[in-house]
C-alpha cells in the first residue's frame, strides 16, 4: 500500500507539472479576485520599458513632428490605429473604422526658412547707413511660424506691445503708429493683470493667437515676430510671414532705443496704456512653406466594451492628443508633450483589452488630433460626439505625464466629486504626491480637457508635475522619467476602473 501510494502521488505530481501553462494560468485566474485580475493585467502590460518604447516610437524623426494634417501625422495615426486593432479594441470611428476625420488645413515648413535682425550703422550722412545682419541659432533665438505664409520679407520692426486692438476696453496697441508694410513685434496674452472671472472674459478674445495675427494683418503689417512659444495655433494669411522669437532676440531689438523690454512691459501693465514705437531695426523673415488647404485631421477612437448589460451603455473617455508642432523648420519630438500621454493611453488600452475582467462601463480610448493647432480635434469631437454626452461618466484627459515626480489633476468646479476618484486611485495603488484643484477655465483653453469642460463634460485633466521642457527640442525621449510615466499610466488605469465600476 505504501508503495502504491508513493507511485500514485508521483503520478499526480507528474500530471500537475505536465499541465500546459495556459491551463495553469487559467486555473490561477479563476482563483483571483477582480482586483487581482486588474493588477495582473497592469503588471503585465503597463511597464516602464514598454511605455518608454511607445514614446521613442512616436518621437522618431520620420514622423516629422506629427503636425496635424501632415504626412508625418498620418504615420503616427497608423501606429496607434494598428495597436488598437492588434489588441482587439472595437472601432468607434466613421463607417466602422477607428478614424473620425475632419477638415484641417495645415502649413508644412521646410529648411531654408530663416530669421535675422538687421542693425543700422550710421555714416556721416544718413544715406551712408549700412545695415549689419545678425543671425540666431534655431530654437535658442527663433522658430518658424507654424501657420506662416511663404515668402521673403525685409522690413522695419515696430514694437506693438500685446498686438491688441480693443476699443470696447479703451486699449489699442496700434493707436498712433503706422505698421503698413512693416514687421510688428508682439507678445502673448494681454495687459490685463486681473484674475477676476468677469475681467478675464472681457479680455478673452484678445488673448488668442488667431486674434493677434489677424489684427496685425488688418493693420497692414507684412510680417510678425511673436514673443511666445512656437506652435501651429494661428490663422493662415497668404504671403504674411512670421516667426517666434526668444528673449535674446527681443533684447537685441530694444538695444540702443533708450528703452528696455522689461521696463516697457512693466509700464504697460502699470498704466494700461500702450508703449508702441518704431525700433529703428529691420528684420528679414524668409519662410519656405507650403499651405495644404485640403488636409484633414484624424481622431482615433477605440473601445473596450463594458461587462455590465446595463452600465455598458455609459462611458468613461480616456483622451490624449497625438499631434505636435511639425517641422518648424526642424524636428521637435514632443516626447512629453504629448507622446508620454499617448504612451499612457496605449498602456491602459492594452491592459484593459487583455484583462480577464472588464469594467462595468465601456472605456473609450480617444487619441486626439490638432491640440497644438488650436484644440481642433477635441472641438470637432464635442461638436460631433460619437457617444451621448449625458451617458459620459467622466472624461480623463492626459497632458504631459512623462516628466517630474508629482501628479496633478484639475476638474470643473461643478464636478467636485471627480477629485475623489483620482485620490482613491493614488492612495490605494500609486502613492505619489498629488495636487488637485477645481477650475472654471475662463482663460484661453490650453488643453483638450478645457474644451470638454467648456462643453459641459465631467472632466479630469491629469498631468505629471515638477519637470520637463515645453515646445523645445529638449522635449525629447531623454527628458522622460520612465518611473513617473509608469506611475501616471497606472494612476490613469485605476482611476478609469474605479469610475467605470462605481
Amino acid at each position: 500500500m505504501r508503495t502504491r501510494t508513493v507511485i500514485f502521488s508521483a503520478t499526480v505530481l507528474f500530471l500537475t507539472l505536465a499541465l500546459p501553462p495556459t491551463a495553469a494560468a487559467q486555473r490561477r485566474q479563476m482563483q483571483m479576485t477582480d482586483e487581482q485580475k486588474y493588477l495582473d493585467a497592469m503588471h503585465r502590460h503597463i511597464t516602464s520599458d514598454k511605455l518608454y518604447g511607445y514614446v521613442c516610437q512616436l518621437s522618431d524623426s520620420t514622423l516629422e513632428g506629427r503636425l496635424a494634417g501632415s504626412p508625418g501625422m498620418a504615420k503616427a495615426v497608423a501606429i496607434v490605429e494598428n495597436y488598437f486593432r492588434e489588441w482587439g479594441l472595437k472601432p468607434a470611428g466613421n463607417n466602422g473604422t477607428y478614424i473620425q476625420e475632419y477638415p484641417h488645413p495645415c502649413v508644412e515648413v521646410f529648411p531654408g526658412s530663416t530669421m535675422e535682425i538687421l542693425f543700422p550703422v550710421y555714416g556721416l550722412k544718413r544715406k551712408d547707413t549700412v545695415w549689419i545682419s545678425k543671425s540666431y541659432p534655431w530654437a535658442d533665438g527663433w522658430f518658424a511660424g507654424g501657420m506662416t505664409g511663404n515668402g521673403d520679407i525685409t522690413a522695419d520692426i515696430v514694437y506693438a506691445g500685446f498686438g491688441v486692438t480693443a476699443p470696447e476696453l479703451g486699449y489699442d496697441d496700434y493707436a498712433g503708429i503706422d505698421v503698413c508694410g512693416k514687421i510688428v513685434l508682439v507678445e502673448g496674452e494681454t495687459p490685463n493683470t486681473s484674475r477676476n472671472d468677469d475681467t478675464l472674459r472681457m479680455w478673452y478674445d484678445h488673448t488668442l493667437h488667431q486674434t493677434k495675427l489677424n489684427n496685425a494683418v488688418a493693420h497692414g503689417a507684412v510680417g510678425l515676430l511673436y514673443l511666445w512659444v512656437p506652435g501651429p495655433n494661428a490663422p493662415y494669411n497668404e504671403g504674411f510671414v512670421y516667426a517666434h522669437v526668444t528673449d535674446t532676440v527681443v533684447s537685441d531689438i530694444f538695444r540702443g532705443t533708450g528703452r528696455t523690454y522689461s521696463e516697457t512691459v512693466k509700464k504697460i501693465y502699470e498704466t494700461k496704456k500702450p508703449q508702441s514705437f518704431h525700433t529703428g531695426k529691420k528684420a528679414r523673415i524668409r519662410m519656405n512653406a507650403t499651405y495644404n488647404p485640403d488636409a484633414t485631421g484624424k481622431n482615433i477612437i477605440g473601445i473596450v466594451e463594458g461587462s455590465d448589460p446595463v452600465l455598458k451603455d455609459e462611458y468613461v473617455i480616456i483622451s490624449a492628443h497625438l499631434d505636435h508642432l511639425g517641422m518648424i523648420p526642424y524636428h521637435i519630438a514632443g516626447a512629453n508633450d504629448n507622446n508620454a500621454s499617448s504612451a499612457a493611453l496605449l498602456g491602459a488600452a492594452e491592459a484593459l483589452a487583455k484583462s480577464e475582467v472588464k469594467p462595468k462601463r465601456t472605456i473609450v480610448f480617444l487619441s486626439l488630433d490638432g491640440e497644438e493647432a488650436g484644440l481642433t480635434g477635441s472641438t470637432y469631437y464635442t461638436g460631433h460626439p460619437v457617444f451621448p454626452k449625458e451617458k459620459i461618466k467622466a472624461v480623463i484627459n492626459l497632458e504631459q505625464v512623462g516628466a517630474g515626480q508629482m501628479l496633478s489633476a484639475s476638474y470643473p468646479y461643478n464636478f467636485p466629486e471627480l477629485a475623489g476618484y483620482t485620490e482613491e486611485a493614488n492612495d490605494r495603488y500609486i502613492h505619489r504626491i498629488l495636487f488637485q484643484h477645481g477650475t472654471r477655465y475662463v482663460t484661453r483653453p490650453r488643453t483638450d480637457g478645457a474644451v470638454f469642460m467648456k462643453a459641459g463634460y465631467p472632466v479630469l485633466d491629469i498631468r505629471a508635475a515638477g519637470g520637463g521642457y515645453y515646445h523645445h527640442p529638449k522635449d525629447n525621449p531623454e527628458s522622460i522619467n520612465p518611473e513617473t510615466l509608469q506611475a501616471a499610466a497606472e494612476w490613469l488605469y485605476w482611476t478609469a476602473i474605479i469610475i467605470a465600476d462605481e
